[in-house]
């Protein structure tokens, strides 16, 4: 039957060698020991002429230039349009760099070419190659897993701990893929919150969602991915009332200071949550597959005066040592007196390239920034589509992006959504996503309950 719904799956190890450099924190972290195996997993969905791939991979981030090559690979490989090629990094902070980033390291190039891309291909690939007639049930449950992560001292300065008082999302959704016969094909996991559990650690890990993920595919037979939320303000509630698993102070000591025991703390909890969604999934159905693309315009904020530039790099310049902050203002000031010095125009907007997939009342949003919880509740709130997934760090990883109301507490993230590019985005670009997203929404096959005739 020409429109019958398809899905496959696949999943393949990425574990970079003992001594990689282990990404997500301001020092270098040699990997001692693999705690558990760096995976990249993809879902190939089909119905009729339309296809597409899903893919989640265990790496802090994905910039563009290496989403765009390995995206543009897996098109010719498999025949699936770019454009319909989701590529999504789990955001765990204890794998290799895969950006060079001013303060916190160099891209790992040989991990890049030798490991990533030949495996993000291959599983893609066998994704493809296993499409079969498939039905789908979503499920939902509570999870407090994640807690806001932007602490208020009693002085009103915003520090990374645990804020009870802060927006955070607490909905975990769990979609399902079975075969006709009801054999298990795929799982997607989607939840909020930083994969910081290990804290400063030395090991390689997937962090907490590596600890779901396994006891879900344990549970239910089937590959199971990953795919995180809006965790640009949210971490794993930790018992140690942190959002990473560190035991000492780290800004005393240049030593790994994180316990990989968390990771199982809070990954526990989440896996109990997880097959609670699973478990709450009351029917399989046929489904309704659809994938619309567009272009996002995010405007820029005016740019910093020349005067105003060189004043910031003099002053950073006088410094003994700059670090992390600090080394992304330097490198931005830099390039705009280089700018000024060149006669290079400004740009004025930022422009995403956007296709967002709905699987009948699932729309999954991908987002190229560490968004603010707010921003997914937003959307979920005025989305068409019931189970609206909004994913970080997809096809790039911009920087955070914060709501407006939060840039006049400052913090780590509203610092770096200030300075970590040469061009600073207009301060209510939280209003300015959700509305360009919802274009796409609101002009996509709407989901009929009637259309959902087989069950197993």
């Amino acid at each position: 039957m020409k429109n019958q719904f398809k899905a496959g799956a696949a999943k393949a190890i990425i574990t970079p060698p003992l001594g990689t450099l282990l990404y997500g924190y301001a020092f270098k972290r040699p990997a001692t020991k693999v705690n558990d195996d760096l995976r990249i997993n993809a879902i190939a969905v089909e119905q009729g002429d339309l296809k597409a791939l899903l893919i989640s991979a265990d790496v802090v981030s994905i910039p563009a230039d290496v989403g765009n090559k390995v995206r543009a690979l897996i098109s010719e490989e498999t025949g699936v349009p770019l454009k319909n090629i989701s590529i999504s990094a789990t955001h765990t902070h204890s794998g290799p760099a895969m950006k060079t980033s001013n303060g916190w390291g160099s891209a790992d190039v040989s991990f890049i070419n030798e490991i990533f891309i030949p495996q993000a291909v291959a599983v893609s690939k066998d994704a493809v190659a296993a499409l079969t007639p498939a039905v789908m049930g979503v499920g939902t449950t509570h999870s407090e897993v994640g807690i806001n992560r932007r602490e208020i001292t009693q002085d009103g300065k915003i520090i990374l701990g645990q804020n009870p008082y802060g927006v955070f999302d607490p909905e975990m959704t769990v979609v399902s893929f079975k075969g006709l016969d009801g054999a298990p094909i795929a799982n997607m996991v989607h939840y909020s919150a930083h994969g910081t559990s290990a804290g400063r650690n030395p090991e390689i890990t997937r962090d907490w969602p590596g600890v779901m993920v396994d006891r879900m595919e344990a549970e239910t037979g089937a590959t199971t991915l990953f795919f995180n939320g809006s965790e640009g303000d949210a971490g794993p509630r930790l018992s140690n009332g942190q959002t990473t698993g560190d035991t000492v102070d780290w800004t005393k000591t240049d030593k790994p200071t994180g316990d990989i025991r968390y990771v199982y703390e809070i990954g526990s909890v989440a896996a109990v949550d997880a097959i609670r969604a699973y478990k709450s999934i009351k029917e399989f159905g046929d489904v309704t597959f659809d994938a619309q693309s567009d272009i996002l315009k995010l405007p820029y904020d005016p740019q910093w005066t020349r005067e105003y530039a060189e004043e910031r790099l003099a002053s950073l310049k006088a410094k003994e040592k700059l670090v992390e902050v600090e080394n992304r203002e330097y490198a931005k000031a830099a390039a705009i007196v280089e700018m000024y010095e060149n006669g290079t125009p400004f740009e004025t907007h930022m422009e995403i390239e956007q296709t967002i997939f709905a699987f009948n009342s699932v729309a999954f949003v991908p987002f190229q920034f560490e968004f603010f919880s707010e921003i997914g509740l937003r959307m979920r709130k005025h989305s068409p589509f019931a189970n609206t997934l909004c994913v970080c760090n997809t096809n790039d990883s911009n920087f955070y992006l914060p709501t407006r109301d939060q840039l006049v507490r400052g913090g780590y993230e509203v610092d770096i959504f200030c300075l970590a590019n040469v061009y600073k985005l207009v301060d209510d670009t939280d209003t300015v996503i959700i509305n360009e997203n919802m274009k796409i929404l609101n002009r996509m096959k709407p989901y009929k309950a009637q259309e959902k005739q087989r069950y197993v």
